[in-house]
């Protein structure tokens, strides 16, 4: 665990790094790229399409000069959006879902990973879910992917009241509980799960059966607005990018950069990663109305749930897709879809 000083001290560069970002997109290169940053909460395999769209140029190839910028927790990715800090956010449906309910001008452009894409990993003596009764699994931060997860799976299972939920402050301190003894099992997007198995535990279950708006795209409403060629750009390249990660032809570069940007050594691990997601990826990323429906209701906790149509612009995606078959396709519409 971090100490609170070194905690608190994270907070505020993680604050300066905001404040510093400025308000809107950066222009555009000597070579007519135009600059925009996008944000993501987690470096892990799951956004191996922003990776591949960085190392194979595709970004560039629709006119595009893209910084990924990691931002660590869905509140300071909200924050960067609604600030112009960012121009396009990845996140959890769930956390996404939070700021719509709270009245945040948001327009969802693409649902690339439409089921919980965790897995959890756990002592030897535990050989399924029903093993997990009296035991403690360890997820990450309250409302994350992998407590929300967790949370689902054992409702399904009856098992809410007979497993403790531990809530661990990032990734590192999850893997450190897992290590130290002080929880049975932990729920993680992969490739980091696997790494347990060099102390013996194993994979116990995944979570994607259970479909949820889990990872989406999304942008400012103002922003895709006055920018819908930027939108549109975006959503073309990674809708390229999703396709060329679902191309087993591509797999070696595609496990190369997973590797590079989620700083995994151990190219087996990455490669765990890649063949783990190439069976969510979506490569026609439309975002679900009731799946989304579903994830503000969970938002709203029984208070009022806003029209899932105002926070939807399938557009973008949707003449994406009828490019790259080849069909002619109109430019994107000023209303939601």
């Amino acid at each position: 665990m971090r100490k609170i000083v070194g905690f608190a001290a994270a907070m505020v560069v993680s604050a300066a790094a905001l404040a510093g970002c400025g308000g809107d997109d950066g222009g555009t290169t000597a070579g007519g790229l135009t600059k925009i940053k996008v944000g993501y909460p987690s470096d892990t395999a799951s956004y191996g399409d922003l990776y591949v769209c960085q190392e194979e140029g595709i970004f560039k190839k629709h006119g595009l000069e893209v910084e990924l910028t990691l931002l660590k927790t869905s509140s300071q990715l909200l924050a960067a959006l609604t600030s112009g800090s960012v121009q396009v956010a990845g996140g959890d449906g769930a956390a996404i879902a939070a700021g719509a309910v709270k009245g945040t001008d948001l327009k969802l452009v693409e649902l690339k990973l439409p089921a919980y894409f965790t897995e959890m990993w756990g002592k030897s003596d535990i050989q399924s879910v029903a093993d997990l009764a009296g035991k403690k699994v360890g997820v990450t931060a309250p409302g994350s992917v992998t407590d929300s997860a967790t949370r689902v799976m054992l409702k399904d299972k009856g098992l809410t009241d007979g497993v403790k939920v531990v809530n661990l402050a990032d990734l590192s301190a999850l893997l450190a509980a897992g290590r130290n003894g002080a929880v049975d099992a932990l729920v993680t997007a992969p490739p980091q799960g696997a790494a347990t198995q060099k102390h013996g535990w194993h994979k116990i279950t995944d979570m994607t059966q259970y479909r949820t708006a889990a990872s989406v795209y999304t942008v400012s409403g103002q922003y895709a607005k006055e920018n819908k060629d930027v939108v549109a750009k975006f959503v073309a390249a990674d809708v390229e990018c999703l396709n060329f990660l679902k191309d087993s032809a591509n797999r070696d570069a595609s496990i190369d950069a997973i590797a590079k940007y989620t700083k995994t050594e151990d190219r087996e691990l990455a490669a765990y990663g890649y063949d783990f997601f190439t069976k969510i990826w979506s490569s026609e990323p439309v975002v679900d109305e009731e799946l989304w429906r579903s994830a503000l209701a969970e938002a709203a906790k029984g208070g009022n749930v806003p029209n899932p149509a105002d926070s939807i612009d399938n557009s973008f995606v949707q003449n994406a897709i009828a490019n790259a078959a080849g069909g002619a396709s109109a430019a994107p519409s000023d209303a939601a879809r």
